[in-house]
């Protein structure tokens, strides 16, 4: 699959997204929040900020799922390892060591919760973060071995147990599905991979520019409004619609902006949008400490 530039910006922009998230409800948590009108606003920047998750899981679906059909087992595995483990554990250690030191979170000391978020195991021992935004890597590593272990079996395996491998694997994308309502988005990305290849030549930048603006629109109306819980996503009452909506909208909007002569798609392959991109990583895990620092500060 061909570098696509317009997502690589798209993931810049949901990890800033997540920043403003943080600090615009962090200054109403602990400076403002007797503003009822503030606390309206800042309800709604956080709500729309931390959608970028969502933004950030259809990407990866996309992505990886095409990373799945193009490496090896060991290919994918250390490419995967490289791009997050270093980075992923130096933050981990560094808020474990700061913690200690400065009791910031006391409930999150202990050796135990340290070895279980290094193993990404929190997910399923009901622990928190360590770095405080982390959880979703631990949902992205799982998803990383479900997709690839599923497609591996089912596409391009040739051993004589690959039914029982692809059941396995089958077993344990079922699981993620069920227990993580979220995971749609995932899901989601990986099926827009496929639906992608086929609709490409067919679709023009025209219409791919209004179909961006239209479903923005509709991301924004939901997204600013509401909070969905990442394990009950499609169960709070009086949500599931809107939730459906706001699933069904975002990949119609990472759709259409594939597209690189869409308005959308050539702002998200400017230069500045482009860099925001390359450190998207690094700025979602160490945005806890920019928040931090600006709440200490003020």
């Amino acid at each position: 699959m061909q570098f696509s530039q317009p997502l690589h910006g798209l993931r810049g922009i949901a990890s800033l997204m997540v920043l403003v998230a943080h600090i615009s409800f962090g200054f109403y948590d602990h400076f403002y929040h007797d503003d009822a009108s503030f606390a309206l606003i800042a309800r709604g920047v956080a709500n729309f900020g931390t959608y970028g998750v969502e933004l950030f899981f259809v990407i990866s679906g996309y992505v990886i799922t095409a990373s799945c059909l193009r490496y090896t087992p060991r290919q994918f595995a250390g490419r995967r390892f490289w791009r997050l483990y270093p980075v992923f554990a130096l933050f981990t250690l560094l808020y474990f060591v700061l913690n200690i030191v400065t009791q910031y979170e006391p409930d999150k000391l202990g050796v135990d919760k340290l070895v279980i978020n290094l193993l990404f195991l929190d997910l399923f021992a009901g622990t928190q973060a360590l770095t405080p935004n982390a959880w979703s890597i631990s949902y992205e590593v799982w998803y990383y071995i479900a997709t690839y272990g599923l497609l591996w079996f089912l596409l391009r395996s040739q051993a004589s147990w690959r039914v029982v491998g692809a059941i396995a694997f089958l077993v344990l994308a079922g699981f993620m599905l069920a227990a993580f309502d979220i995971t749609l988005y995932f899901a989601g990305g990986a099926l827009l991979y496929f639906i992608h290849q086929r609709l490409r030549p067919t679709i023009a930048s025209g219409p791919a520019t209004w179909t961006a603006a239209a479903a923005f629109v509709v991301i924004a109306a939901i997204a600013t409004t509401m909070d969905f819980p990442t394990q009950t996503y499609f169960e709070v009452p009086g949500s599931v619609i809107p939730a459906l909506l706001l699933v069904a909208a975002t990949l119609i909007f990472v759709q259409a902006v594939l597209f690189s002569q869409s308005l959308p798609s050539r702002w998200l392959c400017s230069r500045p949008v482009r860099f925001i991109g390359t450190i998207s990583y690094t700025l979602y895990v160490a945005h806890p400490y920019v928040y931090i620092v600006v709440r200490e500060a003020c």
